[in-house]
């Protein structure tokens, strides 16, 4: 078996997606070179590319003058990451419904309880941190490698929301649905329901009618 070669260039990629990942990007979105150089002890060539082929990749904006920034989505983009997110991620739902154990379970529950104390308390970011834990809860356990890589780089995209320049009672009239739609997956999780998980997840939580919610 041939090893696939990776430039430094990728292990630089890779790096960055972990930073955009685990929300280790600034409040501002915006990416520091020569953080990244320092952190990897690299030069800023392999760096310059990573951040290039992660804007080609639809990640990052390079605005002039200012740099590379995580890339804002608008209303159209999260229509088109919804029509492909709800399918993958229904079909993860699937399979990882059997699979998920009393222990999951009762982690999903826990973070659906956190998810609404959030929006009671008004801590926005740290329920935007929660619902990609539920989320990753169930998908990493689906079984099918490339199907889980295909749902997390498709996250990318809505990772960093700036909820404060939503109006408060947008938020306060959306974000209580959304957590209405995670008690439903949570139900449904319980009743090992998998078919009927799949076809919610893919048609109501990430109907594509929700494309303006996830617009920022």
């Amino acid at each position: 078996m041939v090893s696939e070669y990776r430039s430094l260039k990728d292990h630089v990629y890779d790096y960055i997606v972990k930073m955009i990942d685990m929300d280790m990007i600034g409040n501002e979105g915006k990416l520091s070179e020569q953080h990244i150089c320092d952190a990897l002890d690299v030069s800023r060539t392999p760096v310059r590319e990573a951040l290039i082929q992660l804007a080609a990749d639809g990640y990052l904006e390079n605005i002039p003058r200012r740099g590379f920034f995580i890339k804002r989505i608008d209303e159209n983009s999260a229509r088109n990451i919804l029509e492909i997110m709800g399918p993958l991620e229904g079909r993860a739902a699937l399979l990882a419904c059997d699979q998920l154990s009393d222990e999951d379970i009762a982690q999903l529950q826990f973070l659906h309880g956190a998810m609404q104390l959030a929006i009671e308390k008004g801590l926005y970011t740290r329920y935007d941190e929660l619902q990609h834990d539920f989320h990753s809860c169930f998908v990493d356990k689906c079984g099918n490698d490339r199907l889980i890589a295909l749902i997390h780089q498709l996250n990318r995209s809505f990772m960093n929301r700036e909820y404060t320049s939503v109006a408060p009672d947008e938020l306060d009239r959306k974000l209580p649905k959304a957590t209405d739609d995670y008690a439903q997956s949570v139900r449904l999780v319980v009743q090992r329901d998998g078919a009927a998980l799949q076809r919610y997840i893919c048609d109501t939580h990430w109907s594509i009618d929700n494309a303006s919610s996830l617009a920022w």
